[in-house]
């Protein structure tokens, strides 16, 4: 598939296009650097932006280099990015967002919040307040669009786990959201202006192959030629709708919701995963935590401790209930013993946890 931009004029507008095979989204926007970083793929001509607390930055200065180098990432991310954002205040809004996608992308939320973006800020306490400014009159338009979103979304996924709702397709319940006007997410796609994509724009792709290799490609199913549209717009609220669109119509690439954190997140390798892969304050990610904490869960059900708990509990019930058996009752009471100095062996470190366990199992 070709990144490259439509053959088009470029303006101070955000695009958006995908690659669902590659999973992957691709966007170019005019946005201002404030503590950002990236990695440019000078091979593929691309870029992968990341958030970084450093001294340096670029005082907002608008790059339009990135208009021939467009970002790449996960498919789906800006709308989890925009899910899980915290929309409280400036900062955290920032950080959590706008330090990826700009300020250009809230133009269009309605007609009173068009505004323009300097070329260049003298230093970074004017880019700072002429952006925190901006944002501080959307922000509560802000966190309603992201409120209807997370609505959507938990219809769309099924989030709360609505048995009836079990039976049907994210596109089919993404459809009947829709039709039926459960939330405002219908009325976001206004400002999307959609940039066809269609075969005669596919010359550079395969301009060294031959006529006869792609008719014979095409004839046997061994060539594919994918389509994506691109999608201008300086709506939030309207990106999140296309992307949220294309997602719909992909049945393997499901969003969930982190059960350590709550937050929005896509699995990256299996659709049964229930922790999220975002990195935390400690350095570590839920699913990493998650993994520790099943750990300590298995050996805790495999604890010696737990098992002689168990397993007394359930021979004093056969006993109790079996009152007039005599030899059950010393089998009972052997056993007890044995049990007990096994536990206490195991406290004074004379048996190991696995030792204690193993007779136990054995002697149930």
């Amino acid at each position: 598939m070709n990144i490259d931009l439509p053959d088009i004029r470029h303006f101070d507008d955000f695009y958006i296009w995908f690659n669902k095979d590659e999973k992957q989204e691709y966007y170019s926007t005019p946005m201002y650097f404030y503590k950002a970083t990236f990695n440019v793929d000078y091979e593929k001509r691309l870029r992968y932006i990341s958030w970084k607390e450093t001294e340096s930055t670029d005082r907002g200065l608008k790059n339009p280099g990135l208009l021939y180098y467009p970002f790449a990432q996960r498919f789906g991310l800006l709308l989890l990015r925009f899910l899980n954002a915290d929309l409280s205040n400036y900062e955290t809004a920032y950080k959590d967002f706008f330090y990826a996608y700009g300020f250009e992308i809230l133009r269009d939320i309605d007609e009173y919040s068009n505004f323009e973006l300097k070329g260049r800020y003298e230093d970074d306490k004017t880019y700072l307040k002429e952006t925190k400014k901006i944002y501080d009159i959307l922000k509560e338009q802000l966190i309603y669009i992201q409120e209807n979103i997370q609505d959507a979304v938990d219809y769309i996924y099924n989030i709360n786990g609505n048995e009836y709702l079990k039976q049907f397709t994210h596109s089919q319940r993404y459809a009947v959201y829709l039709i039926k006007r459960k939330g405002k997410l219908y009325s976001y796609k206004k400002n999307d202006n959609v940039i066809e994509d269609n075969y005669s724009n596919k010359y550079d792709d395969f301009r060294n192959t031959s006529e006869n290799d792609l008719l014979e490609g095409l004839k046997e199913g061994s060539m594919i030629i994918s389509m994506s549209n691109t999608h201008k717009s300086n709506d939030i609220a309207s990106i999140c709708y296309a992307i949220l669109e294309e997602l719909s119509k992909t049945h393997n690439y499901p969003i969930k919701k982190c059960q350590n954190c709550g937050m929005y997140f896509i699995p990256n390798s299996r659709l049964d995963e229930v922790y999220c892969d975002y990195p935390k304050e400690n350095g570590k990610t839920c699913r990493e935590q998650g993994a520790i904490l099943a750990y300590n869960k298995r050996l805790q059900e495999k604890s010696a401790y737990t098992e002689y708990r168990k397993t007394y509990q359930q021979k004093f019930g056969v006993v109790n209930k079996n009152k007039d058996d005599k030899k059950l009752k010393a089998e009972f009471e052997t056993w007890k013993k044995q049990a007990k100095e096994k536990i206490t062996k195991l406290k004074h470190g004379k048996l190991t946890e696995d030792e204690v366990y193993e007779w136990l199992q054995r002697n149930k």
